[in-house]
C-alpha cells in the first residue's frame, strides 16, 4: 500500500513538473531605442585611486553583456566638460554633448565613499599612508540621460556595506583604491554593485 501512494506522489509531482514551464520577460529598459549611447567615466567622492575606471569598466561590462549594444566612452567628466565648453550637467550641457560626440543618451554616474572605519591598529607608516583593514559605506548612482532634451530617462541606485583587508588611507583618512591584484576584493564588490545597478537590463526567467 505504502509503495503505490508513493507512486501515485510522483506521478501527480512528473505531472505538475511537465506541465509547468518558463517564460522570458524583457528587459524592463530597452537600450536599443537609447543608441547611439555614451558613457562619461564615473565621478568618486571621498576616494582616491582607481575607482572611477573599476566602477566605470564593470558598469560596461555589465550593460553590455546585459544587452548587445555598442557604448562610446567619452572619457573623464572634466574633459567633456572642456570639449563641450560646459560647467555644469544641465539641460545645455546635454545637448552639447550630443552634438560634440554623436550621441542620441549617455550614461553618468557618481560613487560616494563615506563612514569609512579602520578596525585595526595603525601599525605601518610609510609615505604618510596607512595600510589598514576598514570597512566603508559605498553608494552608486547610475543615471541615462537624453542629448536631445537632457532629460533623465532612468536612473537607479545602489549601496552597500563593504570591508577590505588592506586599504590605503592616507593621512586625511581619505582611502585609496587600485587596480591591483591586491584589491580583488575591490572588484569583487564594485562588481555586485554593478550587477544590482544593471538588472533593469536584463532578460529574466518566469515560470508559469
Amino acid at each position: 500500500m505504502f509503495k503505490k501512494i508513493l507512486a501515485i506522489a510522483g506521478l501527480a509531482a512528473g505531472i505538475v513538473s511537465c506541465s509547468s514551464h518558463y517564460v522570458i520577460d524583457p528587459p524592463a529598459v530597452d537600450l536599443t531605442t537609447a543608441e547611439p549611447i555614451g558613457l562619461v567615466t564615473f565621478s568618486v567622492v571621498n576616494a582616491k585611486g582607481d575607482l572611477d575606471e573599476i566602477a566605470t569598466q564593470s558598469f560596461l561590462q555589465h550593460v553590455t553583456a546585459a544587452q548587445r549594444v555598442p557604448v562610446l566612452e567619452l572619457g573623464k567628466f572634466d574633459a567633456v566638460f572642456r570639449k563641450t565648453g560646459m560647467k555644469a550637467l544641465d539641460a545645455t550641457a546635454a545637448k552639447a554633448i550630443g552634438q560634440s560626440y554623436e550621441v542620441k543618451t549617455f550614461f553618468y554616474g557618481d560613487v560616494r565613499i563615506s563612514r569609512v572605519k579602520p578596525q585595526v591598529d595603525l601599525t605601518s607608516v610609510l609615505g604618510g599612508n596607512l595600510g589598514v583593514r576598514a570597512s566603508f559605506d559605498i553608494a552608486v548612482t547610475v543615471r541615462l540621460v537624453s542629448t536631445e532634451t537632457g532629460a533623465t530617462l532612468w536612473t537607479r541606485s545602489a549601496a552597500r556595506n563593504g570591508t577590505l583587508g588592506m586599504l590605503i588611507l592616507g593621512v586625511d583618512q581619505v582611502p585609496s583604491f587600485g587596480m591591483t591584484d591586491k584589491d580583488q576584493a575591490t572588484m569583487n564588490l564594485v562588481r555586485d554593485l554593478m550587477h544590482q545597478l544593471t538588472w533593469d537590463f536584463r532578460s529574466t526567467e518566469r515560470r508559469i
